[in-house]
């Protein structure tokens, strides 16, 4: 997980899915291009494509280290849910997971709390 770990990053994604309370709202194939890097301990994110799903396109994530919890066993966390579950923006993802299978990145938002988890493949990893 350390390999990508702070390095910018395109992924392609070919489907999403989208949970709101263990169950799946929303699925079906897409073309979404995910351009990520980070800047000033920030990790910012930029999505381009069709998006049926109601998530912002331009975000950015805080970077809180890995001796405070950015790396887990299986995957990279950017961000955190905050303590309270209630966010203005319901489009605002707060939380993105990188999985160490590289087929897979989520993102959580809240108010609803919901998932969107979208599979396919990393374009190019490194700059």
């Amino acid at each position: 997980m350390k390999s990508i770990y702070l390095t910018p990053f395109v992924f392609r994604a070919t489907r999403y899915e989208e949970y709101k309370d263990g169950i799946c709202i929303g699925h079906q194939n897409v073309d979404i291009q995910i351009i990520s890097k980070v800047i000033n301990n920030c990790a910012m994110f930029h999505l381009e494509g069709n998006m049926p799903m109601n998530m912002k396109r331009n975000f950015g994530l805080p970077v809180f280290g890995v001796e405070r919890g950015d790396i887990l066993e299986d995957r990279i966390m950017y961000g955190r849910l905050p303590d309270n579950f209630s966010w203005q923006d319901p489009t605002d993802p707060l939380v993105c997971e990188i999985f160490a299978n590289k087929t897979c990145i989520r993102f959580a938002m809240l108010s609803p709390l919901r998932i969107i988890e979208l599979t396919g493949y990393f374009e190019l990893i490194g700059e």
